[in-house]
């Protein structure tokens, strides 16, 4: 899990950079971003499976043990992750650019 949370913060600064950057930046950026999501949430998923097979199968997890809000928040966050890739995704894919800017008119110097 520490692995994803490396990976989640290189997602946070491709947000910031995909923002923050020119109209270039902006088109070409989701392929990244969306790509560091869906690993986000693969690492995060195999993580939980892993956890969950030992689980139910290795002898340090006797009968108090239980999975409890920590799972809960796993699943939510690598479903949010999937989700998010797929939805910046398809809005890049199916949206119209946004069009080159248009110049001023100097006024000032007639």
């Amino acid at each position: 899990m520490s692995f994803a949370v490396v990976i989640e913060g290189m997602t946070l600064i491709v947000y910031i950079v995909t923002l923050a950057g020119g109209k270039q930046k902006r088109e070409q950026g989701w392929k990244v971003l969306s790509g560091l999501l869906v690993l986000v949430g693969l690492i995060q998923c195999a993580a939980m499976a892993i956890i969950a097979f030992l689980y139910d199968n290795d002898d340090r997890f006797f009968p108090p043990w239980k999975l409890d809000i920590s799972w809960v928040l796993c699943t939510v966050s690598w479903s949010v992750m999937i989700l998010l890739a797929g939805g910046i995704s398809s809005a890049a894919i199916l949206l119209p650019s946004e069009g080159g800017y248009e110049l001023i008119p100097d006024t000032e110097g007639e």
